[in-house]
């Protein structure tokens, strides 16, 4: 894991006790979720982005700012956390449990669907399955901060 050393840590990762060395993707968020993205600079209002820990929160750690996230950062989501074996997902490699909801729509008003494993997208869930599971969406939140 790369680790990228700050001369000064901004003032919200500080308030998270996390450590002085801020690691590539998965310390904690002031929210206590995992943070997967760092823009490398403050640009309106914010500069990194953290998931919920788990999945289906809405509101958690005291913050009303959770949202669903769009395909891009559920893309930034699977390079950071999901392919390394972070963020505290699920991987089932007998049950697909990697297809997470987006915030973005197609032309038809059908949600966009990311999957974490490969980054691949559509809003035809059955582009991505075998018939032969019983599948659920799922949504992790995501804030900025």
């Amino acid at each position: 894991m790369k680790a990228y050393y700050y001369g000064v840590l901004p003032f919200a990762l500080l308030l998270c006790s996390c450590p002085t060395i801020v690691l590539e993707g998965g310390v904690p968020g002031p929210a206590g979720g995992y943070v997967f993205y760092d823009k490398g600079e403050y640009s309106d209002g914010w500069r990194y982005l953290e998931c919920a820990p788990k999945d289906g929160y809405a509101n958690f750690g005291g913050y009303e700012d959770w949202y669903v996230p769009s395909v891009q950062e559920l893309k930034w989501m699977s390079d950071n956390l999901y392919k390394k074996g972070m963020g505290d997902f699920d991987h089932d490699d007998d049950y697909p449990k990697d297809y997470y909801l987006s915030s973005e729509k197609d032309s038809d008003g059908r949600s966009y669907y990311v999957r974490l494993a490969n980054g691949g997208v559509n809003s035809n869930l059955s582009y991505f399955y075998d018939h032969s599971y019983d599948y659920a969406e799922y949504t992790r939140t995501v804030r900025k901060f």
